[in-house]
């Protein structure tokens, strides 16, 4: 969703602002070559609920913390894109005929609001394929369509402002990956472009599933459920194992004793397939919880796309976000899985700095691709 028409083959900076950790990139896309070039990176750790679903919560908070990360950094650029993605998001894929452009501007705003038109949403779409109906014999483009609030919109226009940033554009998640993913290899090994792939991001709060075919993403699913249980007991843990935190709320509620801080596992170190794990109930119990939930999910939606769809047998699946940072997660959810599952750790068409990882930063990738 375009807010103004600057950007384009220029150095940009790019926000993700869907977790509650904001990660940024300053980095361009070259339109010819589709290589994306990465200049500086970061990550903003923020408190809890300062973005709730995608939403900025606390304005002033996230400004500061920002701020103080861009400078710490020297990022300069001016130019900014946010990239974000929640519940007031909604998308869909369209078969339309082949008109004119004001008309097919209508159609896909009355598809997706339906006969109220709500003027309080802003609708967007891309055309990404055209094809002939088999049944009719017509042509029609194949449309990706998303509507977003009009007030959320401008919610993050204000927040650019107030960093002193530019507004460029706002970008959702899934667009940012249909973008990322249209071609390339994934690990060096896997051709983007004939293979039918899972992507998974493990955020904090949620977790979003991709079915990835030949380079379209065919299906998308975000669950309400992630990982901060288990980095939540850790750190409460942590916590008691320095003496801190004996009464609190949580530790109360997981039964946590002192007998389990004296043999935590520190926060940066868990290692989901390791016996240090087990050697810890609490732990132990949230890894079980998750992994239960995600195994779930990726079964059902690997088994709704093959069958749906008519895609090929997945062959690997792939993971990314702050959750594959855990030790040995893709082993564990391979082994769970019986399928091949592999840490997204490199893009062909991604080249960064020296220390940079690629797993957090994919939304920001993906939005950096400015589409005419």
């Amino acid at each position: 969703m375009d807010i103004s028409s600057i950007g384009k083959n220029t150095t940009n900076l790019v926000i993700d602002a869907s977790s509650s950790n904001l990660k940024f990139v300053v980095g361009s896309h070259n339109h010819k070559t589709g290589l994306i070039q990465l200049e500086k990176f970061g990550i903003v750790p923020l408190e809890l609920e300062t973005i709730t679903d995608g939403a900025i919560v606390d304005s002033f908070g996230v400004v500061m913390a920002l701020k103080h990360a861009l400078a710490k950094s020297d990022v300069r650029n001016r130019n900014a894109i946010v990239t974000t993605e929640g519940a007031f998001m909604h998308t869909r894929d369209l078969d339309l005929p082949i008109v004119k452009d004001e008309q097919l501007k209508d159609m896909v705003k009355y598809e997706i609001l339906g006969q109220g038109a709500n003027r309080d949403m802003i609708v967007d779409y891309v055309i990404t394929d055209k094809f002939r109906d088999e049944e009719t014999g017509v042509d029609k483009y194949r449309v990706r369509a998303t509507a977003v609030p009009k007030d959320v919109a401008l919610d993050y226009k204000d927040f650019l402002k107030n960093m002193d940033l530019t507004p460029v554009a706002l970008d959702v998640n899934p667009n940012a990956v249909r973008k990322l993913f249209n071609s390339g290899m994934i690990n060096g090994t896997v051709n983007v472009s004939n293979s039918t792939l899972l992507l998974i991001e493990l955020s904090g709060k949620t977790t979003t599933i991709t079915v990835l075919d030949k380079g379209y993403p065919i299906l998308s699913r975000r669950l309400q459920f992630g990982h901060s249980n288990i980095r939540q007991v850790a750190e409460s843990v942590r916590k008691m194992q320095g003496g801190a935190d004996k009464q609190s709320s949580l530790a109360r509620r997981l039964n946590i004793t002192k007998s389990d801080a004296e043999s935590a596992v520190a926060l940066e170190d868990i290692d989901v397939w390791h016996e240090s794990v087990s050697e810890l109930p609490t732990l132990q119990s949230a890894v079980n919880a998750y992994f239960k939930s995600l195994t779930d999910a990726v079964s059902r939606t690997a088994q709704f796309s093959i069958s749906k769809f008519h895609v090929d047998s997945i062959s690997t699946c792939f993971l990314y976000g702050s959750g594959a940072s855990y030790k040995k997660i893709d082993k564990e959810l391979s082994r769970q899985l019986g399928t091949q599952v592999e840490i997204l750790n490199t893009l062909s068409s991604v080249v960064g700095p020296k220390d940079f990882e690629l797993p957090q930063f994919i939304n920001c990738c993906g939005a950096l691709i400015r589409e005419d």
